[in-house]
């Protein structure tokens, strides 16, 4: 059977969630732009990687559908 839990009035509940607010630790000004600028720099490389990821795969998978396919189809048998 689930525990039943003891309910609890919405004053009690402010005040609780004020209690645990106290506990919360803010980063310094300094923190949060060194954070900022590293998640900046990071989506950069990580933007530049999948570009060239992208690419290799579209020229991969162009080459790849190409091997089979005539150079110059107007100039087969009967052409």
């Amino acid at each position: 059977m689930a525990d039943k839990k003891a309910k609890i009035g919405p004053v009690k509940y402010l005040d609780q969630v004020r209690q645990e607010g106290r506990k919360v630790v803010w980063p310094t000004p300094r923190e949060t732009m060194v954070t900022t600028v590293l998640v900046l720099i990071m989506m950069v490389m990580f933007g530049i990687f999948f570009f060239f990821v992208d690419w290799f795969a579209a020229n991969g998978v162009t080459f790849l559908l190409n091997i089979g396919s005539p150079k110059n189809p107007g100039s087969g048998i009967g052409g």
